[in-house]
């Protein structure tokens, strides 16, 4: 039993104790920033390489669709043409038969006779003669090199339709295709936090612990504002319900793109307008404005109990703070978006609301990258008291 409670100690003081972080300098900050940079080209020639694979299937799929119209083309072509040649043979065996009825040949064998041997002379009978063969030899092989015109040009009309069929199902093949380098592409730019956004922020980022008067190999909490301590969080806003989750979900954003992933936060509805409060005491670490994918989105540190989180206010209007500002509970920080006088520049909201999130350590003071940013968040109903999915509130502080 005393082994128990040992271990149930050496547990509780785990989960008690600050949370730890490595030392950051300038320096630090300034080797972050240039990795930041090597990723965004890297990035680039990714997107380059990808939408190159984009363009070449583009070409095939028209080199096909204008190779499928000439085969159809062609096909009617041929049509029309072994019509034509029906058409010709008919009348071609009509004509000869009427000459032959003329000369009295289609009357029977001394019909024949009597046409040749009605001969005048000897020239006549063998002219007579002749006419009268090569007709005959003449239709036969006429209508023949028709037949078999017609013969040649039906063929050539089932090798057609055989080859529109392989090109349509070569189509569909390569439209798949491109559907699915499609879906890469935009993976590639649909992040959370796009690259550039990153870069822009660490510049910030630096350039405030420069004015502050940082060294480079200087501990970063040396030359800064020490984050106020707090014993817990409260809600970031007066009135409103939880409308959305912490975790995986799918949903149509405003561009009519239907997106399924890991939702990093929790949304709250709230009404028009409806002030956004610092959800502790702290500092403002960060500020990105009318990023496509969260709008107006504001980072505040802070320390609670000793340990340090990051609360973050996406899909944000009307920013009353700045990075660098002391912020408490009563802090009016922003008000409500997420509505059609943000839907310009952010695409990712269903409408108006707040998404509400938390993570672990100082977002652009522990680390600078989002990516990490986002590996620390976790369930803001875990530090933040709420009610049930769905349920009203309408003050910061009952517990539920």
């Amino acid at each position: 039993m005393k082994k128990r409670y040992i271990v149930f100690a050496f547990l509780l003081l785990i989960l008690i104790m600050p949370f730890k972080v490595e030392a950051k300098t300038l320096k630090d900050f300034r080797d972050e920033l240039a990795a930041l940079k090597q990723k965004k080209a890297d990035q680039d020639a990714g997107k380059a390489l990808k939408q190159q694979e984009i363009n070449d299937v583009n070409h095939k799929i028209e080199n096909i669709t204008n190779t499928i119209s000439e085969h159809e083309t062609t096909i009617k072509t041929l049509t029309k043409e072994i019509d034509t040649l029906n058409e010709q043979a008919k009348e071609r065996e009509l004509e000869i038969k009427e000459v032959l009825h003329f000369l009295q040949i289609a009357n029977g064998e001394s019909a024949y006779l009597e046409y040749i041997f009605g001969a005048k002379d000897i020239t006549d009978f063998i002219y007579r003669s002749a006419v009268s063969g090569q007709l005959v030899e003449y239709n036969d092989e006429l209508i023949d090199e028709y037949n078999a015109t017609i013969k040649k040009n039906e063929q050539k009309q089932v090798d057609l339709k055989n080859e529109l069929v392989s090109l349509d199902k070569k189509q569909k093949e390569l439209e798949v295709s491109l559907s699915s380098l499609g879906k890469e592409l935009n993976s590639m730019l649909d992040v959370s936090m796009s690259i550039d956004e990153e870069i822009k922020a660490a510049e910030k980022n630096i350039k405030m612990y420069e004015d502050l008067g940082c060294k480079e190999t200087q501990d970063i909490n040396d030359c800064t504002s020490k984050v106020p301590y707090s014993n817990g969080f409260v809600r970031p806003v007066v009135n409103g319900r939880i409308s959305s989750n912490y975790g995986m979900r799918c949903y149509t954003r405003n561009n009519g793109q239907y997106y399924c992933g890991m939702h990093n936060g929790i949304d709250i509805a709230g009404s028009t307008n409806t002030n956004i409060y610092a959800a502790a005491p702290g500092i403002v670490g960060a500020i990105t404005l009318k990023y496509k994918c969260g709008g107006n989105m504001i980072f505040i540190h802070h320390n609670i109990n000793g340990n340090n989180y990051t609360t973050a206010y996406f899909h944000t209007k009307n920013i009353r703070v700045k990075v660098g500002d002391y912020v408490d509970q009563n802090t009016v920080i922003a008000t409500i978006g997420g509505d059609p006088s943000t839907w310009s520049y952010d695409q990712c909201t269903t409408g108006q609301h707040l998404h509400f999130a938390v993570a672990t350590g100082l977002y652009m003071k522990d680390y600078t990258w989002f990516s990490t940013y986002e590996s620390r968040n976790i369930n803001p109903t875990s530090v933040v008291n709420f009610p049930g999915y769905g349920v009203w509130f309408s003050n910061r502080v009952t517990k539920y």
